[in-house]
């Protein structure tokens, strides 16, 4: 909606509020003076109901108004009749729709078949001073509907049926392992030392105790290690971690995990309780076993295959991983080969290198009793028999902070409380941790749609398009397409990096399955051609401006020596250079008066 239309809404309701409050009617009550029931229950009812709501629609017919009211429950028309509120039939030129109200009245079902209130009284509960989007086409910007989220649950009647999917399906994983005698438990989310998983960390303060902390980027995994030891055998949580990565259709920054920890149980029992809590979850929420997700059939209502880590990348790739040392490297390999795994499947037989928590295969101590649950092409699941070595564990740590010593953020930190808890024994134990990921992808949906109140930038920090100032790069036509290439490339490079202001306009476009595009600059970007005289010309005139300006010269891509660079050109006079391109950022009309006569380049 323009943003004239929108004050001119806005200021008309804002003056019926100010009309209400004269007649001594509080637009804001703290609640209903009747006991109501809700809308569904109404329907069903005969006689005198009261139900509340927010007004969805309201038209009026001379001494008649027709309107619907909707709560969380359903939706019923309304019917406000002169003759039956005389005294208060006036008002209801001061309501519109999105306002929250009360009403009494009796059930009656109309010549059309409508179930309606014959409206007998009503009170104002709460009054809009906004219009709702679906009066002027809804939303339509992804991040619009992202940041006004109240408005695209409430206009999108199959997000809230998405969310209450989203509480059963952590209900039902949570109820799955009570019911197999686990225990509920909590564990710290501000942590001195961070671990269980290789991922970057969000750092915060403590300003009582005065020491940085990391919040948690694992559910608490040496924690929940730390209760085995303590004696606990069965345990589970859910809450809360923290990543600092990119945002993708898979991944988020802060998001729900489970994690469980099974004292004398391996990695082969764990994934027989995981293949049954997958189907017993799936058919609890979504009522089926089979999946459509990201163009992969998924069955999960048969019995799981194992696929080998390194056969299965030699197979697809032809690379032997037994031959590589670079765990980073190896993951990279994996990650390409896993898209096209439709699953379901255990992933088992990872090398050590890329498992720095588990324990060892005993005839095998290069790999390690770990798995993963594929499901179309993703990571969906991972779990471990854990390593419960005191010295192995040592070395390992030792060797993940050695990484993160030499600059690798998502490397492990040495955690030495831990290893000396270790060191009092802990019995053999199987963990497992699935994330929020598995209900997206089961809905098919990307990550951030399932999530209530996805993470944006604050709106006063995100970059407006502004259209009154702008880029121009002039060229010369008749330079080799590589070195027209070379100097488009350079020039808008320097502007970019010398712009006092922000250069873009946001952090991404999203396309219809998720993917996020970076945005574009928020100034216009225009290229030109001009011969060389003319550049020459150009640059004798920019000079005496305030703009923004770089011109470029062919030595510069004779070169990549500065001081090479320095030599060549202090051996030439300002006449005798030539110019491969001009680039100038400024004022649009300031611009536009020192290019405007060279033609666009096509």
């Amino acid at each position: 909606m323009p943003q004239t239309r929108l004050a001119e809404i806005r200021n008309n309701r804002l003056s019926k509020l100010a009309k209400l409050r004269s007649l001594n009617i509080n637009p804001y009550p703290a609640k209903f003076s009747k006991t109501f029931i809700t809308i569904s229950k109404a329907r069903s009812e005969h006689g005198e109901v009261s139900v509340v709501g927010r007004l969805w629609r309201f038209r009026e017919h001379g001494n008649v108004v027709f309107a619907d009211l909707r709560d969380s429950s359903g939706q019923i028309q309304l019917l406000f009749q002169k003759n039956n509120i005389p005294d208060r039939f006036p008002l209801l030129k001061l309501f519109d729709v999105g306002d929250f109200i009360g009403v009494t009245g009796k059930i009656m079902i109309t010549q059309s078949g409508e179930i309606t209130v014959d409206v007998t009284s009503f009170e104002l509960l709460s009054k809009s001073i906004r219009p709702l989007p679906d009066d002027w086409h809804g939303l339509k910007d992804e991040e619009e509907r992202y940041r006004r989220r109240y408005l695209d649950l409430l206009l999108d009647d199959r997000l809230p049926r998405l969310f209450r999917q989203k509480t059963e399906f952590w209900d039902s994983v949570r109820n799955f392992l009570k019911a197999k005698g686990f225990l509920e438990v909590e564990t710290p989310v501000l942590e001195n030392v961070f671990g269980g998983a290789d991922a970057a960390p969000f750092i915060t303060h403590h300003n009582a105790l005065d020491i940085d902390l990391y919040l948690r980027i694992s559910m608490g995994e040496l924690w929940q290690k730390r209760l085995m030891v303590a004696g606990f055998e069965k345990t589970f949580e859910i809450g809360r971690q923290f990543r600092n990565e990119g945002l993708s259709r898979e991944h988020l920054q802060d998001y729900t995990q489970m994690e469980f920890y099974w004292a004398y149980a391996d990695f082969e029992d764990s994934m027989a309780l995981v293949e049954e809590m997958y189907k017993a979850v799936a058919e609890r929420t979504f009522g089926k076993l089979e999946f459509d997700i990201y163009g992969h059939h998924v069955n999960l209502n048969q019995a799981w295959p194992k696929i080998d880590y390194t056969r299965t990348i030699l197979e697809k790739t032809g690379r032997d991983i037994r031959q590589m040392d670079d765990a980073r490297k190896i993951d990279e390999l994996w990650k390409e080969v896993r898209k096209t795994i439709s699953g379901p499947a255990f992933l088992v037989g990872h090398p050590v290198a890329v498992s720095p928590l588990a324990k060892r295969q005993a005839q095998n101590p290069g790999f390690v009793e770990r798995y993963q649950v594929i499901i179309a092409g993703s990571e969906l699941g991972n779990g471990y028999s854990e390593l419960n070595d005191p010295i192995d564990q040592a070395a390992r740590f030792s060797r993940q902070q050695a990484l993160r010593d030499n600059g690798d953020a998502e490397a492990q930190m040495y955690d030495k409380d831990f290893v000396e808890a270790l060191e009092y024994g802990m019995p053999p134990v199987s963990g497992f941790g699935v994330s929020e990921r598995l209900f997206s992808f089961l809905a098919d949906k990307p990550s951030r749609e399932c999530v209530l109140f996805p993470l944006l930038r604050p709106d006063s920090a995100t970059s407006k398009q502004d259209f009154s100032q702008k880029s121009v790069i002039v060229i010369n036509p008749d330079l080799p397409p590589w070195q027209i290439m070379n100097t488009s490339g350079h020039i808008a490079s320097f502007l970019g990096n010398k712009m006092r202001q922000p250069f873009d306009s946001g952090s991404h476009f999203s396309t219809k399955d998720g993917v996020n595009l970076p945005r574009n600059s928020q100034y216009p970007i225009v290229t030109l051609t001009a011969s060389k005289t003319e550049l020459k010309m150009l640059m004798d005139q920019v000079r005496s401006t305030d703009l923004l300006y770089i011109g470029y010269i062919p030595e510069m891509m004779d070169t990549t020596n500065d001081k090479k660079l320095a030599e060549m050109i202090s051996g030439k006079t300002d006449n005798e250079i030539i110019y491969a391109g001009i680039g100038i950022f400024g004022p649009k009309d300031k611009v536009d008066l020192l290019t405007g006569k060279f033609p666009l380049w096509k």
